[in-house]
């Protein structure tokens, strides 16, 4: 029987990751389903990167796993013509499209696929969500008004993440638009909880994700000002916003001694679970993930989450997860952990891994099977 073959597109891939959560996404959806084979398609540097990736020959296919191959485009080769070329290239069966706006690697793949008669598939990646939206609120109704008249989206089939995703989708492309709801999947690596020390009093938070204002890195700066306490966060994520990172470090110079807050800059994708495992829980409060890679991770971790009410973990202080708070609920949730003894502590380090495992663990196996439907050839290309 033949293995089937996905084209996919993406702006950026590993190893980089700063651009964040499709990155880890696309990556964790490859390692989940090792029978398909993987034609990757993206840039030849990171996110706000100029350097080429060191050691990864360019405009070739590169063997990036065993069924993964990758195509590192340099910038003189981003044409209309080489992506079709390239997609001609893999015989794919299905096109899968990482985002909606860059011209490369959703719009360009887009149409081609049509003109060749490719089942699409296109991740929305949070993109038409209200608060996504209201960046450059202008620029996106016009390129979206633009699609809708040109029906450019006719023979998608878009893949959401949650319930929620979806709706936003049909909110902005029209009822009829077709959507899967597919959650994303995990690390294929088991998680082992690690023990850590807790004293009342005592608190070691990590925020790990880009410092930008829809992280929250501000909001949550700000929500340990008045805590009562010995708390430490370490901050690992790049800034590519200036303005932001001069505010945030105003804010930090302007905490009092009890707390302390570091900035590590990037962390590379294999530290994650150690960074997470070193602390008592994860702050991000985001201003929304369709997903959350690191909430996920820090939950497996057996790491309460202090984050926002915008993401698919809902509920956590009631099942002793963490708290899905809001502004200003966070300080609270905040002086209710630091406050933890660690018999108290370990009650609440039982229930995020309980949480992983009954949210989103138990769910992954059926997830892996309903992409391996999503990518099976269609006579509706």
């Amino acid at each position: 029987m033949n293995r089937p073959r996905i084209a996919l597109t993406i702006d950026w891939y590993l190893p980089g990751t700063n651009s964040g959560g499709p990155v880890r996404s696309l990556a964790n959806l490859v390692a989940a389903l090792p029978n398909h084979d993987f034609y990757i398609i993206t840039r030849n540097t990171d996110y706000c990167a100029v350097q080429p990736y060191e050691g990864i020959a360019a405009n070739v296919w590169v063997q990036m796993g065993p069924n993964v191959k990758v195509c590192y485009l340099q910038e003189r080769l981003l044409t209309k013509q080489k992506i079709q070329a390239l997609l001609l290239e893999t015989e794919a069966q299905v096109v899968y499209v990482s985002g909606v706006y860059s011209k490369v690697f959703s719009q360009w793949p887009v149409s081609s696929a049509k003109g060749l008669n490719i089942k699409t598939v296109v991740a929305a990646r949070g993109m038409l969500s209200p608060h996504a939206l209201a960046v450059k609120p202008v620029k996106k109704y016009l390129f979206l008004s633009l699609m809708r008249w040109l029906n450019a989206y006719g023979h998608v089939l878009f893949h959401a993440t949650s319930e929620q995703e979806a709706s936003d989708i049909r909110n902005v492309l029209g009822a009829n638009t077709r959507v899967q709801v597919l959650s994303n999947i995990g690390r294929m690596e088991a998680s082992q909880q690690l023990p850590i020390e807790k004293t009342a009093g005592a608190l070691k938070l990590v925020s790990v994700g880009r410092i930008a204002p829809e992280k929250g890195t501000l909001q949550g700066i700000k929500a340990l000002k008045n805590v009562r306490g010995k708390v430490s966060l370490d901050l690992y994520g790049t800034s590519y916003n200036t303005a932001y990172w001069q505010e945030c470090q105003q804010e930090i110079a302007a905490l009092p001694a009890n707390i302390e807050v570091l900035h590590h800059g990037h962390c590379p994708s294999e530290e994650v679970a150690s960074k997470l495992a070193a602390a008592h829980a994860l702050l991000l409060p985001s201003e929304g993930e369709n997903y959350g890679h690191a909430i996920v991770e820090s939950l497996a971790q057996g790491r309460p989450v202090l984050i926002s009410k915008h993401t698919p973990w809902q509920n956590l202080a009631s099942q002793h997860a963490g708290w899905d708070a809001s502004a200003t609920e966070l300080p609270d949730a905040i002086q209710t952990l630091l406050d933890m003894d660690q018999m108290h502590y370990n009650t609440w380090s039982e229930g995020a891994k309980t949480y992983h495992q009954k949210e989103i663990q138990s769910v992954q196996d059926a997830a892996i099977s309903a992409y391996s439907n999503l990518f099976e050839h269609d006579e509706k290309a």
